[in-house]
């Protein structure tokens, strides 16, 4: 039996009581405030416990839907799904909630005042810190992707000292200077080992989130604040981070798939965190969503014209004889990265009219489905018993070469072969992939000897003070989006190149585009496959993008109904209720702008 992942919700030392009788005993759902407590390993391990699901939800649970693959904000507000019907941006600054709580960063601090204070051996209490300053890194840097500028709490504040609990926003630098600082304690402080390995926060954890939080405001602070001496400490923190973690232990599993399949993730080389799942105890409902249910959101054209020959050549380079083109989706799929044959299925098109379980594209999303269980109880309904990873090496690798590559262009790093070969190579050597090496030619990369040309790279025109990828940026990119699909990343992604305009699907006609589908040829080849009788009228619900029988599926239909973004997108609003507490206590909050 697997071992449960605790998500214990014990949060009551946040109401510290003090036994004033040593005869009277404390209510069991409350802390004694005493040194005692504060003096025993034990109950810091177990206070962290409740901190594991703000942070690695994974799946989630039950019918909750997660950021990944679909219908939740972080999950659509992206490229890489069409959908029926278009989630929108936010329109409107809301009144109250909103994310804007520094309710945790509260409880980080009081928990390092106590242990600060504590009488623990030295290792121990280091160890402790590490994590809780690990977690409150974490929880800042949430805020500053959200919000930016935020104020920058590190000590507990009685109800009565309105001066810092009012304090303005800090500047976003300052807030993630001390975030890096954070992270490094943790990074230096936190153990090898502690607890079972996979399902606790230790430091290989901490050396992975770090570099994901690092290439994040590295990159916003080159591409959003033009700042290059920012950009450059964040990414040489992220790029060590990396390394380090790249030095230790893990190695690359040999099957691409099983890392979003597995009924178990224990013991797995390239897992570095994951929440595990278990029936009757923890279930969750994400392989439901791709396996008997319709996809209202599935793969977009964006999504599937980003992956590769097998030759490992753009699919629209001219050098490129081996793509067959994409007037019929066995042509398109053939000889392609494998990596795509672990995203959609491949067995045919999924279409409205003909399957029940049909996919607004055609394309039918599959990334989650493990094929053992799809008729089980571990598969359907919300009992699926599928591992979630939380952080893996393949993220990793892809953050070192990234970071590496930014340094490069701002002058702060030379790029060389063996950055490829320990990254990117690596990836594509995985036994389940096994695409061409890259190598790096010039300002390029290269395959067989054939530079990498995409036509089809971002030139920086689709918007005002837009920028232009460069070749070895835009291919570093496109190995990201082809090797974490679905994993509610690339949100933020398109945020800190400050592409967010991808998500415009005005700007961007390709998010509401899927397969082709020639009506007519495709109910003889299905009634020939299938010996049943369908016919084109079968087909009446799905809309086409040209007059006729054949064309590009267009899953949302009225204009009017598209998503199209603001500069303002980039950042949440504060809401409003928080800019009025201010206000009635004599302060001033700002809020972002364009709300």
């Amino acid at each position: 039996m697997k071992t449960k992942f605790l998500s214990i919700i014990l949060m009551a030392f946040m109401a510290l009581t003090s036994c004033e009788d040593f005869l009277t005993r404390p209510p069991m759902d409350t802390v004694t405030d005493t040194p005692e407590f504060w003096d025993n390993e034990d109950n810091y391990r177990t206070m962290i416990w409740a901190f594991y699901d703000i942070y690695f939800d994974g799946y989630k649970s039950g019918w909750t839907r997660s950021n990944w693959f679909a219908e939740t904000n972080i999950a659509d507000w992206v490229d890489d799904n069409a959908q029926r019907a278009p989630t929108q941006f936010t329109k409107v600054a809301p009144t109250t909630d909103g994310g804007w709580s520094f309710t945790y960063v509260r409880r980080y601090n009081q928990l390092i005042d106590r242990l600060t204070t504590s009488s623990l051996d030295e290792e121990v209490k280091n160890h402790w810190l590490g994590v809780v300053r690990f977690f409150r890194g974490m929880e800042y840097a949430k805020l500053v992707q959200d919000f930016g500028d935020v104020p920058w709490l590190d000590a507990v504040y009685e109800s009565t000292d309105e001066e810092n609990l009012y304090q303005p926003r800090a500047p976003r630098t300052t807030v993630m200077d001390n975030v890096m600082a954070d992270l490094e304690f943790a990074c230096d402080n936190i153990r090898e080992s502690d607890g079972t390995e996979g399902l606790t926060v230790n430091r290989a954890v901490a050396l992975a989130f770090t570099s994901r939080l690092m290439l994040f405001e590295g990159t916003w602070q080159k591409y959003r604040e033009k700042d290059n001496a920012a950009a450059q400490r964040y990414l040489e923190a992220a790029k060590s981070a990396a390394e380090e973690l790249m030095g230790m232990d893990y190695t690359l599993c040999d099957d691409f798939k099983s890392l979003t399949t597995s009924e178990s993730l224990a013991g797995n080389p390239e897992i570095i965190m994951y929440r595990e799942y278990t029936e009757g105890v923890l279930m969750h409902s994400l392989m439901s969503f791709q396996n008997t249910e319709v996809e209202n959101s599935s793969p977009s054209r964006s999504l599937v014209e980003s992956y590769l020959s097998a030759n490992g050549l753009p699919i629209n380079q001219a050098e490129n004889t081996m793509y067959k083109g994409d007037k019929w989706f066995f042509d398109e799929i053939a000889d392609r990265d494998p990596r795509l044959y672990a995203n959609i299925d491949t067995v045919d098109l999924r279409l409205d009219g003909v399957v029940a379980a049909n996919a607004a594209s055609g394309y039918f999303a599959n990334l989650f489905v493990n094929p053992a269980l799809k008729t089980l109880a571990g598969g359907i309904s919300n009992t699926n018993i599928t591992d979630a990873p939380i952080m893996k090496l393949n993220e990793v690798l892809l953050n070192y070469i990234e970071a590496a590559a930014e340094l490069a262009e701002i002058g702060a790093y030379t790029l060389t072969q063996a950055d490829f070969d320990k990254s990117i190579n690596l990836l594509r050597q995985r036994p389940s992939t096994n695409m061409p090496a890259v190598s790096l030619s010039g300002n390029s990369l290269a395959v067989n000897g054939i530079t990498i040309n995409d036509p089809d790279r971002d030139k920086g025109t689709m918007v005002s003070d837009d920028y232009e990828v460069s070749p070895i940026i835009w291919e570093i990119r496109r190995e990201r989006r082809v090797e974490l699909p679905y994993q509610g990343l690339r949100f933020n992604d398109l945020r800190r190149w400050s592409k967010l305009h991808y998500a415009d699907m005005k700007l961007n006609p390709k998010l509401n585009l899927g397969a082709w589908l020639d009506k007519p040829r495709y109910v003889a080849w299905y009634n020939e496959k299938n010996g049943t009788s369908i016919t084109v009228e079968n087909l009446g619900s799905i809309h086409l993008d040209r007059a006729g029988d054949a064309g590009y599926i267009v899953p949302a239909i009225d204009e009017s109904l598209l998503r199209t973004y603001a500069e303002k997108d980039y950042l949440y609003p504060i809401p409003t209720d928080e800019i009025a507490l201010y206000t009635a206590h004599g302060f001033k909050l700002d809020q972002n702008p364009g709300w």
